[in-house]
């Protein structure tokens, strides 16, 4: 009865072999969705925080340029055609801040900033003005240290995926020699059973 035996042994090898190839694919499969992960988390870092950060920076310029185009000497028309064409850069560069994607908080402040803004085209004296660009500055301040944080909780979830993909594909290779070895060690028992043929010394004359 060994040749039952053999064929058990057989369809052992094959169900290992099949799940073999099944765990290949499976691991190359989980490489491939951590991959795409981590780039997607790098994307929005990029576009969502970084460019965004941009924006603060030369909105947050343009308002310390319009406290010192208010602290000046000047006469007031010149003050005010200056302030009125920084409020215009200031503008343009909102509108493309705007398009970025928020958070909660984020969008909350943003809307201050926005409503504070305003008031510079009803201001009437520079000491208004002044006290609107301390406001504005403050905000620039705090939308910038959100950036900070999400970039960070982007930067934790990366790491946190990458070390999870790195956790999964070890598991899934000591999966792999496993059945390695079982399936090394079906050939060993298989190639024991085959019978050992001896020729015959004895020669009749």
């Amino acid at each position: 009865m060994k040749w039952t035996y053999s064929i058990k042994n057989k369809l052992t090898a094959s169900v290992a072999l099949f799940a073999l190839c099944l765990l290949v694919l499976f691991s190359n499969y989980i490489d491939r969705d951590h991959t795409q992960n981590v780039k997607n988390a790098i994307s929005t870092l990029y576009e969502d925080r970084l460019i965004a950060e941009g924006y603060i920076l030369k909105m947050t310029g343009i308002v310390y340029q319009i406290k010192e185009t208010l602290n000046s000497d000047s006469d007031d028309l010149p003050v005010n055609n200056t302030v009125n064409i920084l409020l215009l850069n200031f503008k343009e560069l909102n509108n493309a801040y705007l398009k970025t994607k928020f958070t909660e908080a984020e969008k909350n402040k943003a809307d201050q900033l926005l409503n504070t803004m305003q008031k510079f085209e009803s201001g009437n004296f520079p000491e208004n003005k002044l006290k609107t660009a301390d406001s504005a500055l403050v905000l620039l301040n705090e939308l910038s240290a959100i950036q900070l944080d999400e970039s960070k909780q982007i930067m934790d979830n990366a790491e946190a995926l990458y070390s999870e993909g790195k956790i999964s594909s070890q598991f899934v290779f000591a999966i792999i020699i496993i059945i390695l070895v079982v399936i090394q060690a079906l050939v060993f028992t298989s190639n024991s059973l085959i019978p050992n043929q001896k020729t015959n010394s004895l020669h009749l004359n």
